[in-house]
């Protein structure tokens, strides 16, 4: 096995909930009064980290529309319908087939960690993970220091870690504890974007499988 730790990023990488994310923007353009609206490729053109300047890049006006506001509302029409959202095919198979072969794995996520806990339980798959790990509040702010705090405190060399995600958030977590990362093209950044970091971008989330074992 290459590596020994492997960090899953959660919304976008093992749970597919880009169509939902889309549905939420949408509606809350339409509430706004704001004309325009998103479609599978723009959505994954214009989303980024921080979320705040996504929402900038989608057009609201924080001076008629706060982003505290726009936050809340977002996880306000999201949470209700994040059941009706699956993890991507073939994810729960990767997560017990790494975990068979040994790996130790953890979810490192900019989901408020109350909600992502939730969805982890919703799902069944709480028993291939040794750590599940969100934020604080609805911001989805950076998690770099999430990741750094996790790393120390466990001891782990980051030689040892790969880090699995799916935007260039999730290279910049990884490029922070200096371990290697890989990126899933299906979730909510396009491929063109992620190709950019340098890192080995995959389209199903089962090659990952072949990176590590």
């Amino acid at each position: 096995m290459k590596f020994k730790y492997v960090i899953w990023d959660w919304n976008g990488t093992l749970f597919d909930d880009v169509k939902l994310s889309i549905d939420a923007m949408n509606e809350m353009l339409e509430i706004g009064g704001y004309p325009q609206r998103l479609n599978a490729k723009s959505y994954r053109e214009v989303f980024c980290f921080p979320i705040i300047e996504y929402y900038r890049r989608v057009g609201f006006d924080f001076e008629k529309h706060p982003f505290s506001q726009l936050a809340q509302q977002f996880i306000d029409l999201y949470e209700p319908a994040h059941k009706k959202a699956k993890l991507y095919e073939g994810a729960e198979e990767v997560l017990e087939k790494l975990e068979k072969a040994g790996a130790v794995q953890t979810i490192i996520s900019a989901c408020e960690k109350k909600r992502l806990n939730t969805q982890i339980d919703f799902f069944g798959i709480r028993k291939y993970l040794e750590n599940v790990l969100g934020i604080d509040d609805n911001y989805a702010n950076s998690k770099v220091l999430l990741a750094q705090e996790w790393i120390k405190e466990k001891q782990i060399n980051p030689h040892d870690v790969v880090f699995i995600g799916d935007t260039g958030h999730d290279f910049e977590v990884a490029s922070a504890l200096g371990c290697e990362c890989i990126l899933v093209s299906k979730g909510h950044q396009c491929r063109e974007l992620l190709e950019k970091s340098g890192a080995p971008v995959i389209e199903d989330i089962a090659d990952a499988v072949n990176f590590i074992l």
